[in-house]
């Protein structure tokens, strides 16, 4: 038998312990940059839409001392409580433009008169104006609705002007006014088909009038 033979092994390395599966794939957190240190400090999330519908203290306490402690409805009791006059549940939110003070007995009252609650509304709609039970928030998105409303416009507007020139060559082919439906038509077409097909209509006109068939009081049937 040939002589035993002992082969080179390498050393074992000591293996690294793993860490437990909860720490698997968690980086240090890097820190937050100096010139976003004051827009984090500065961000605070608003009043949630229900919070937005509660009368805070300090708009309760300008109530009371708007109506000086009596009832704005029976004049006469001390009041006890803050009324929606736009109520919570059309949206009206908790700011003083909203805020009727009455006493308990008048509080019931109203809430049992839906007649007695527009009147009221009515009232306030007077004093302070439409959408009175807006609060900040409210008015912001209804500048932005109006804004877009306006934008769209300015669109249109646009839209109709650039296509004036089709629309009169149509109309004057046709002898006569374009129907609504029939402008809405052309204002589907894509820039590029609308400038193929005036072109086309050009030519049909042009071709039609070097025939010397064409007056002026002629008109293409619908």
């Amino acid at each position: 038998m040939p002589p035993h033979q002992t082969f080179w092994k390498p050393v074992k390395q000591p293996k690294e312990k793993k860490s437990s599966g909860l720490g698997r794939g968690r980086k240090d957190k890097e820190p937050v940059p100096e010139h976003k240190q004051k827009i984090l400090e500065n961000h605070k999330s608003g009043k949630s839409y229900t919070q937005r519908k509660e009368f805070p203290p300090a708009v309760v306490k300008e109530a009371t001392e708007r109506s000086k402690g009596i009832c704005q409805y029976c004049k006469k009791a001390p009041c006890q409580t803050t009324h929606h006059v736009y109520g919570r549940g059309r949206a009206g939110k908790g700011v003083l433009t909203n805020a009727y003070r009455v006493c308990g007995n008048c509080h019931i009252q109203i809430e049992g008169d839906d007649e007695l609650k527009n009147e009221i509304i009515e009232e306030y709609r007077i004093l302070y104006g439409d959408y009175f039970w807006y609060d900040e928030q409210d008015w912001e998105e209804h500048r932005q609705k109006l804004a877009g409303i306006e934008r769209a416009e300015r669109e249109r507007a646009e839209q109709r002007q650039k296509l004036a020139p089709v629309v009169d060559l149509i109309s004057t082919a046709a002898g006569r006014g374009l129907k609504a439906n029939e402008i809405r038509l052309i204002e589907m077409l894509p820039p590029n088909d609308l400038q193929i097909f005036t072109g086309l209509f050009t030519d049909a006109l042009n071709g039609y009038a070097a025939q010397g068939a064409f007056h002026p009081h002629d008109r293409f049937e619908d």
